[in-house]
């Protein structure tokens, strides 16, 4: 049995489709893990992404409950992995906080999103 153009061209599209999807840098894990209460002030956040990252263009903020921006503003990408961003933390006190992340893939595709964590004393 023959398959048919319309079978081909379908198959064709979902293989194209499937490739576009890998190109975009989502969030693997992070440090904090994602909705994570943690004792004691972690020293910093750290995130892995899908696909390496674009250092100009890729950040990442964390704030307190009030909406203030907390971080040291020292985002980076990892030397050895360009999969990694790391951002450092102060001593932060018990509460909650949030992640703010945009990731730009060095195919310049673009995601975002954002995720808690809490300090436990």
């Amino acid at each position: 049995m023959k398959p048919t153009r319309s079978l081909i061209l379908t198959l064709s599209l979902l293989a194209a489709g499937a490739s576009l999807a890998e190109a975009h840098a989502f969030l693997d894990h992070a440090e904090p893990k994602v909705g994570s209460q943690v004792h004691g002030s972690p020293a910093s956040v750290k995130i892995w992404y899908t696909e390496e990252l674009e250092p100009t263009f890729t950040t990442v903020q964390v704030f307190d409950a009030g909406g203030a921006e907390v971080d040291k503003k020292d985002a980076k990408i990892n030397a050895a992995d360009a999969k990694l961003l790391t951002l450092s933390l102060p001593t932060l006190p018990p509460g909650k906080y949030k992640v703010v992340w945009k990731a730009v893939a060095t195919d310049t595709h673009i995601t975002h999103g954002t995720f808690g964590f809490e300090v436990l004393p």
